[in-house]
């Protein structure tokens, strides 16, 4: 059911109830078109697909729109045959959560864009949460994804099938990152909507603690950046706050410099006394093993990847549309159009009226040919579906082949930004023409009055095809830009960690020449790594002793190592003086034997004192290791950096 706003009264209780911050559900407000009170929208498939997480509002363009426009903040009204899904709380806090959905020619697409919205609206409400008497557990198989993988389709085994929805499975993660085909999956099964909930109970701080030892390393998600912190996931619903100190020693560098959100970054996992987690970027060497992240659904794949950066969403309403030459007049097609392709288009309708199909020129051009002149805005879109027969066409490139391509009738507009404004312009200004060409006729106006109005239209039309152009392009540029820029942040991340080997001036070396003795310099160096190493928080626990042995070799097992090479030495020290390697995974503590066999007896000098050896780099050529004594009072004697086949204490 959904209920109709028929009077003024109905429109101050409408914005009312979206003011109100108390209101425990998402409302949808869908327009019809101006003249009409039948919407193009699927009202009725809209009230059966959300009325039980959701209220479904109608109301007509014309009078009432304008006075809800006026009661509501600005760029947040509905009309022109669109609709809008306004979520709990502060509706108006942020408009990219509430965005205004056009038909543009396709009332189903807009409609599905709806469900869409209001389904995340609800699941943020935590609506889901609570389950109705509808719902069962039921268990099943991933078959595959649909609708550009934002639903999964599954099997379930006592026959049927079921969707997974994205919006209702840890938003805004991508479905192919939790699930898989194949998988066997458990979930609540809503048997009305055959959707299917499996977002399982996020784990504990102790069960995570469990699964990273104290100084594992693993992936984690850039979830928001701001200049002195950011937070990182481990698992969609357990996020952890860092701040500069935890990515670069540098006091001059800001974290939204060094990260972007969306990253996927390796991450120490740090035990705080507390009990607590935190996580540290700045220590985490490029060879360290990386134990597998978390699994988001129950048999699914690790949610994390490295080198897969979790994108922003890129609606394909947004800017579809190309510029194409026809007859040297240009005109608009859909997204799926590339630059330099020729297309076959069937033109369905003229005039202004038709939208940008009014740009092709007179009705009945059926199978005219065009050339794209400028491209869509994203090669990231997916096509839309087909709206019926008759306008479907054939993209031909210029070589041979053909693949499916539709014309959008009516250029998408970029919600929020001046091309919406221009398209809101270009309907009020349709609207008021065509009543004033009424009012003309009936008024017993010549001609040209109306060759005039038309003539506004006109204009009106290919200001907004230009506005697209110029959109389009900008959308390529901040696209490039942005992933330069995520690479750029990469980089210097990187940079902050160990210093280039390429450096024409060596700041080990620097420092070395500072000092006469070279276990002066050692000592100096194994102070500083520990600074940067060690959060302030954690040097009581960790601390460095007072005093150590510097083996007579080690300072001569440092010649010719370069400056990444001396930077993980002087890490694996303070890791062995400190006693934190005994936590450390991945630096393989373990005793030296007098020969290759496991069951030969472990190293021993004259003095008692046994050989250990630890890990510096892995996963390369000649990795290094050190071996260091451990002394019958407790105490270290750092012995010497070696190579992985060097056995020799």
């Amino acid at each position: 059911m959904y209920t109709r706003v028929e009077t003024s009264v109905a429109v101050q209780q409408l914005a009312n109830g979206l003011h109100h911050a108390g209101r425990d559900r998402p409302w949808v407000v869908v327009s019809s078109p101006f003249g009409t009170a039948v919407p193009e929208i699927g009202i009725d498939q809209l009230a059966g697909q959300i009325g039980d997480v959701a209220r479904v509002f109608l109301i007509g363009t014309g009078e009432l729109t304008r006075q809800l426009g006026d009661l509501l903040p600005a760029q947040f009204q509905v009309y022109g045959s669109a609709g809008r899904s306004y979520p709990v709380g502060d509706a108006f806090a942020e408009l990219s959560r509430s965005r205004l959905r056009f038909t543009h020619g396709d009332p189903q697409h807009a409609t599905d864009q709806l469900v869409t919205d209001a389904l995340a609206h609800a699941h943020q409400a935590g609506l889901f949460a609570l389950a109705p008497a509808s719902v069962i557990t039921v268990n099943g198989t991933v078959k595959g994804f649909m609708l550009g993988g934002s639903r999964a389709l599954v099997e379930l085994d006592g026959g049927g099938m079921a969707t997974v929805w994205q919006e209702l499975t840890y938003p805004p993660v991508p479905l192919d990152w939790t699930l898989k085909p194949g998988q066997r999956i458990q979930g609540a099964l809503d048997a009305p909507t055959h959707r299917l909930n499996v977002e399982i109970k996020p784990p504990s701080v102790a069960a995570i603690a469990r699964r990273y030892p104290h100084g594992s390393i693993t992936l984690a998600l850039v979830q928001k950046v701001s200049a002195r912190r950011a937070v990182l996931a481990l698992h969609p619903h357990l996020a952890l706050t860092i701040t500069r100190a935890d990515i670069s020693a540098n006091p001059l560098d800001q974290v939204d410099a060094l990260l972007s959100e969306g990253d996927v970054v390796a991450a120490r996992v740090i035990h705080l006394p507390s009990g607590a987690l935190h996580l540290c970027l700045s220590d985490v060497d490029d060879d360290e093993t990386v134990l597998p992240p978390l699994c988001a659904v129950r048999n699914g794949p690790p949610w994390l990847q490295e080198n897969r950066p979790l994108l922003p969403l890129v609606e394909e309403d947004e800017g579809a549309a190309a510029v194409v030459e026809l007859d040297g007049q240009p005109a608009l097609v859909g997204a799926s159009a590339s630059t330099g392709h020729r297309v076959v288009v069937d033109l369905v309708a003229a005039g202004p009226a038709a939208g940008a199909a009014g740009l092709f020129g007179s009705a009945g051009a059926a199978g005219a040919s065009a050339l794209i002149t400028a491209g869509p805005t994203s090669d990231r879109l997916h096509p839309r579906p087909s709206p019926g027969p008759g306008r479907v066409h054939a993209l031909r490139p210029a070589t041979t082949g053909a693949i499916p391509f539709r014309v959008t009738p009516t250029p998408a507009p970029a919600p929020h930004s001046a091309l919406q404004s221009t398209q809101l312009s270009l309907a009020e200004a349709k609207s008021r023409i065509v009543r004033l060409e009424t009012q003309l006729v009936e008024a017993g106006a010549t001609d040209s009055d109306i060759a005039k109005l038309r003539e506004q239209a006109r204009s009106a039309q290919m200001q907004l095809r230009d506005t697209l152009v110029e959109l389009a392009t900008l959308r390529h540029t901040v696209a490039e830009l942005r992933d330069d820029q995520r690479a750029q942040r990469r980089m210097l991340r990187e940079s902050r960690r160990t210093a280039p080997a390429h450096a024409a001036v060596s700041e080990y070396e620097s420092r070395r020449g500072a000092w006469e003795e070279p276990s002066g310099w050692v000592r100096h160096e194994i102070l500083l790594a520990w600074v940067d190493r060690v959060p302030e928080s954690d040097r009581e626990e960790w601390k460095l002793p007072q005093s150590y042995v510097l083996g007579e070799r080690f300072a001569e097992s440092l010649t010719g190592l370069d400056d990444g090479q001396l930077a993980k030495a002087f890490k694996a020290s303070v890791d062995v003086l400190t006693g934190r390697v005994k936590t450390l995974q991945g630096r393989h503590l373990h005793a030296l034997r007098q020969g290759a066999g496991p069951a030969d007896p472990h190293l021993l000098r004259w003095d008692g004192a046994r050989c250990m050896r630890v890990s510096i780099e892995q996963n390369t050529p000649a990795a290094r290791r050190m071996h260091f004594w451990q002394l019958p009072d407790g105490g270290i004697e750092l012995g010497r950096i070696v190579t992985h086949d060097d056995m020799e204490a």
